[in-house]
Order: C-alpha cells, then structure tokens, then sequence
C-alpha cells in the first residue's frame, strides 16, 4: 500500500514538473516578433497591420509619444499579423509603436504619425499689430512657426496645447491674410481669413474714422471704453425713442474702389433688434443684431454697394431704442 502511494506521488510530481517546465518554456518562447508594419506613417485613423510571428497573445499597444494607448480587437490578431487604428489621440512626429504581450514581453516598431494642425474656430477674425487670436482645433501642441500667408512675417506663439494654440499677431500689410501653420508633420494653411484692421478703411475703429462726422439722431452715440471687441473703444449706439439712426457722414465721400466687403462687429441688446443699413439713402438693407452677444457680418459689396463713393452710412434700429455697441465697421479689400 506504502509503495502503491508512492508511485502514485512520485508520478504526480513529475507531471506537475513537466507542466510547469512547459509553461516556463512557453514564457521564455513568448518573445514577439515584429517585420513590418504598413504603412510606415499615417494619420489618425487610418488602419494599421503589423506583421511578425508570435503576436497572437498581444493585450496592449502603445504609441511612445505620450504613451498614447490604441484600441487592440484580438478578434482581429494572429500568430502572424495584428490589425489596428492609429489613434486620433496620439501625438505626431516620428516615434515608436510598443507591442506588449500578456507575457510582459514587448517588440516596437518606429512609425511617424501626420498629425497635420487642423484649425475650426478663431476666437477673432479682426485684428491689429499685438491682437491676440486663440485658435481652437487639434494638433496644435508642436505648433512650431505661424505665418502670415504668402509672407515671412511671423505672429508670436503665447501658448500652445492640442486643441488650442494662441498667437499675437504681427503688423501686416495686406488688407487680409491667411495663416500658415507648421508643425512636426508639415504645414497647413488655414480655411480662416483674417482681416487686418490698421489696412482697411473703418467708419468706426477706435474712434470714428479720418473724415467720418457723427450726424446720428435719436439717441447719444459716442466711443466708449465699454464692451470693445478689439482695440480700446467700441462705438455705444444707445438708442432712445424709435427708429432711431447712427449715420455717419462723409462730406468729400470715401471711395469704394477695390473694396470686396462691409464687414462689422455687433453686441447685441436684451432682445434681438433688426437695424436696416442705409448707403446714400439708396440702399437698404435689414439686418438681425442678435441679443447680448458679439455677432461678425461680412456682406459682400456685389449687389449690394453700386456707387463709387459713401457719403452717409447709416444704421437705423427698428422699433423701439436700445444700446447696440459696433465696432470694426470697415470697407475691406
């Protein structure tokens, strides 16, 4: 009976060794290897295969510029190739891709991620010499040089992260710029225009404009400290009664030669207004201020400004008064 459990002792040991001398040998023969990966560089997105031997067991992967961690469907996964998405999160530039494997061996491969700037939103379109414009988008963390488009004149990187990057902008001397943006995957030029304000004609900018005399009625009408959008003072229409009118004046007439658009800026009351846009007293056309916030019109000059000369602008509130702030009421080119 002794030697029957002994037998039976010894026989489980050397099984147990065995299969832990498998497992051991397995661990040890668990070293991922990777040939290629395809393509070599992408954006985010864009689907990836890594090809190799022993992938089968991968649990993660990594991109090493921030460690930015991609989605792994082991679905997907052979002993041989593994498929996967770069990330939209990863950084770009050229880095490695780390492969790591529920063993905690890893194998990289270098790759170069396009993270080209994409730009959606300028907090201004306006701006003059120092006018800082934040611009919303991604990929904006390596943000190394932003030009004025067509020049060498560079604005002044303030700050930078991945979705936001803010400029001070150069003097210009082109009525309205572009900007163009570089970064560790290359250079892109924004959909965004931007108008220089000190290069075209404004009725109002700071002030009122070379010649412009105030010759408003129905309310006080001044330049005021209060709610600029750029510069120091923005143009307090506060209406008083009804229809009242900011008609600016210009007796020798300012010429709209060359000129593309009537752009301005507008802060609206507690309620939405419709103003009409007086030219010469030929022209008319209705506008909505919306309430209590900031609103940017560009109204092309085609079909809607046929003279040669402006000699009274003017922006007449329907209905009952209200305070309406403009600033920027410019002739751009």
């Amino acid at each position: 009976m002794k030697n029957t459990i002994y037998k039976i002792a010894t026989a489980l040991f050397v099984a147990s060794t065995c299969l832990l001398s498998a497992c051991s040998d397995d661990a040890a023969d668990a070293t991922p290897v990777a040939n290629k990966i395809a393509p070599d560089s992408a954006s985010g997105g864009t689907v990836l295969t890594l090809t190799g031997s022993g992938l089968a067991d991968m649990r993660t992967i990594a991109f090493d510029n921030g460690n930015v961690p991609a989605g792994l469907n082991p679905a997907f996964n052979t002993d041989n190739a593994i498929v996967f998405r770069v990330p939209d999160t990863a950084l770009g530039g050229t880095q490695k891709i780390v492969f790591t494997n529920k063993y905690g061996k890893s194998v990289s491969v270098p790759f170069k991620v396009i993270a080209l700037p994409i730009v959606t939103e300028l907090s201004n379109t306006d701006f003059t010499t120092g006018t800082r414009i934040t611009l919303k988008g991604n990929n904006l963390n390596d943000v190394s040089k932003v030009v004025l488009t067509g020049t060498t004149t560079q604005a002044t990187i303030i700050s930078k992260a991945k979705k936001e990057l803010t400029i001070a902008m150069p003097a210009a001397t082109a009525a309205r710029t572009k900007l163009t943006i570089t970064n560790a995957s290359g250079t892109i030029t924004t959909q965004q225009e931007l108008v220089s304000v000190d290069n075209n004609f404004g009725f109002f900018k700071d002030d009122f404009g070379a010649g412009i005399e105030n010759w408003s009625w129905g309310g006080n009408f001044t330049a005021s400290t209060t709610n600029p959008w750029t510069g120091t003072k923005a143009l307090e229409a506060a209406y008083s009664g009804s229809w009242g009118g900011l008609a600016l004046h210009s007796s020798s007439g300012v010429s709209l030669a060359g000129v593309n658009y009537l752009t301005f800026w507008a802060k609206g009351a507690d309620v939405d207004r419709q103003i009409s846009i007086k030219v010469n007293w030929s022209t008319d056309k209705v506008v909505t201020i919306p309430a209590n916030t900031w609103t940017y019109f560009k109204i092309p000059v085609v079909g809607f400004l046929t003279m040669q000369t402006i000699n009274d602008f003017v922006f007449q509130i329907h209905d009952e008064g209200k305070t309406i702030y403009f600033d920027n009421i410019l002739l751009v080119k």
